[in-house]
């Protein structure tokens, strides 16, 4: 009998650093958006925005058009340093594809 072997390319990545703590709440914090920009996220993020604004008043969202956009360019240190000079206490990362 002949044997099949398979290769999964997609690999194995070690989990090292674990998310932030969820806060328990928007309310007053700064939040940031960052966006991948794959399909429709132009017109998911802003909508998102706005629903949190709405539920969220006092809380300021600093849109993801005043950051660099695109997957390799929100996963750098600039980016990171970006976000943390603005104060944000929160980040949404989002795509719509």
């Amino acid at each position: 009998m002949n044997a099949l072997e398979i290769f999964d390319p997609t690999g194995a990545t070690e989990v090292t650093d674990l998310h932030a703590p969820r806060l328990d709440t928007l309310a007053g914090k700064t939040v940031a958006f960052l966006s991948d920009d794959m399909w429709q996220a132009h017109r998911i993020l802003p909508l998102v925005r706005e629903k949190l604004q709405e539920r969220y008043p006092d809380a300021v969202f600093i849109p993801e058009t005043e950051f660099p956009m695109g997957t390799q360019q929100i996963d750098t240190d600039e980016t990171v340093d970006l976000v943390v000079a603005r104060g944000a206490e929160a980040v949404i990362v989002g795509n719509a594809s």
